[in-house]
């Protein structure tokens, strides 16, 4: 389950560079480096930095020691010397880091001078675009932009170089093996500022931002209506700029196919709202922690817009009762939040005129980063055709993809009864009042398609005559 508190693990990034740089580093400290080094596990080399194909020279080596360690002195465009640990290296490095076994009082004088990211995306066979394809259309996209971008292939395979290796920050997007790597660099004032967040072990707070900074940079730079960037979607979302909407409702991703009942699933998304914003004790069952929540059904009815009359009631308890089997879970495409024990009491009790809820809710619940904020298309009170076209918008718009794809014709004919054109058209003007609404929110991009014979085409407005099969929105990411 993902949670507010990120880390390089928890989002599969992975360290592959990092570097010291001394200002004025002599030969004594540096064999005291080298020496601890040695001992945690590293061989130490040095070469210089100033030859196009320098040459390496060992300066401490044990034959039970398989990672390495680089001094490189006299650089080009810099004074000093750099130690660095590349690949592996740099991984198992922040690991011994990260279990506070590196001593930093050898690193006194040093400030941190590069950092390197990676995350992996693996191949999938419904990838509608190959690797090439991708790579150069991202590349074309950043030409139009004037960044300094380049596109080749080297032994290896393919690979996409953005910004310059002098500059702060520098990315490269390549193949390896079955995957594509998002690999980024930072140096310079970028990363100096983060510098005590690390010799300080303050790496909680230092994933994050590194995060933040990895995340936002390849946000900032590529189109991202691609599969390959689905991962970067998905990470973009819990931290984009959004606009906040008077009448708004949280929401996890949400399966294709609900197996809830559509009413109780739009119940379970505006209790999971509700019960946010009250008041609450906290209670353990095997030391996990629950909110314990006391509300009057007739209030919660009132958030939903519905009278507080006999029927209401019968059903607004119904539905706690699902609640507590967690049936209604499974509308959500996490397998966390489906397994989650999230309602494991529920009491319901008549004091006087009202009925009173007192509801345990795992406290879990509270700290996931829900992905989406829609507006509230059940606000009001709607008939039952509406409401499936509302339901419908919801579902779609709470998937993974930035693309949203609407298949009219399909909709019309899983309909459990025969429609006729003036009800299908209605309908049809139910979806584009919906999109219209997130068009004034700034929720969606201004460019539509429609589908026409299975191809998607370009189109300036939606009509009830043009979406006949089906249409395409892009969802807009602010950062």
């Amino acid at each position: 389950m993902i949670q507010n508190k990120l880390s390089f693990e928890s989002e599969n990034l992975v360290v592959d560079w990092i570097s010291f740089k001394f200002q004025d580093l002599d030969n004594h400290t540096m064999m005291e480096i080298a020496n601890y080094l040695l001992k945690i596990g590293f061989n130490s080399c040095q070469e210089s930095g100033k030859l196009a194909r320098p040459i390496k020279e060992y300066i401490l080596v044990s034959s039970e020691n398989n990672l390495e360690a680089l001094f490189v002195t006299q650089g080009p465009y810099w004074e000093g010397t750099i130690l660095q640990f590349s690949g592996s290296n740099a991984k198992i490095f922040y690991n011994l880091i990260k279990q506070e076994l590196v001593s930093w009082k050898l690193f006194s004088s040093a400030i941190l001078g590069r950092f390197d990211l990676y995350y992996s995306r693996n191949k999938k066979p419904d990838d509608k675009i190959s690797v090439t394809g991708f790579l150069e259309n991202c590349h074309r996209k950043l030409k139009q932009t004037n960044k300094n971008v380049s596109f080749e292939k080297n032994s290896k395979g393919l690979i996409l170089k953005i910004g310059s290796r002098r500059s702060n920050n520098y990315s490269r997007i390549y193949e390896a093996n079955n995957s594509l790597k998002f690999e980024h660099e930072m140096k310079g004032k970028v990363l100096h500022q983060y510098h005590l967040l690390l010799v300080e072990n303050r790496l909680e707070e230092f994933e994050q931002k590194l995060h933040s900074h990895f995340i936002i940079s390849f946000g900032k730079l590529l189109v991202l209506n691609y599969s390959y960037l689905d991962w970067l979607v998905i990470k973009l979302r819990p931290i984009r700029k959004q606009t906040t909407l008077q009448y708004g409702l949280n929401s996890h991703y949400i399966r294709s196919d609900i197996v809830a009942d559509s009413r109780n699933f739009v119940t379970l998304i505006q209790f999971l709202n509700y019960v946010r914003n009250l008041d609450f004790e906290t209670k353990y069952i095997d030391q996990i922690p629950y909110r314990v929540v006391v509300f009057r059904l007739q209030d919660f009815l009132e958030v939903q817009n519905k009278s507080s009359n006999q029927y209401q009631l019968v059903k607004v308890k119904n539905f706690f009762k699902e609640l507590q089997t967690g049936i209604l879970l499974t509308s959500f495409s996490d397998t966390h939040f489906q397994s989650l024990v999230a309602v494991p009491f529920v009491k319901l009790t008549k004091f006087q005129k009202f009925w009173v809820g007192r509801i345990w809710v795992a406290q879990e619940l509270f700290y996931y980063n829900y992905p989406f904020y829609l507006p509230d298309l059940f606000k009001q009170k709607l008939k039952k055709d509406k409401f499936e076209v509302q339901v419908q918008v919801f579902k779609i718009f709470s998937s993974e993809n930035i693309e949203k794809v609407f298949l009219i014709q399909k909709f019309f004919q899983n309909h459990t009864s025969r429609l006729s054109n003036q009800q299908k058209n209605k309908r049809k003007e139910y979806f584009i009042q919906s999109i219209k609404l997130f068009q004034q929110y700034d929720l969606i991009e201004n460019n539509y398609k429609i589908i026409f014979n299975g191809f998607f085409l370009d189109k300036d407005v939606l009509t009830i005559s043009n979406i006949y099969e089906g249409f395409v929105i892009y969802e807009k990411l602010s950062i």
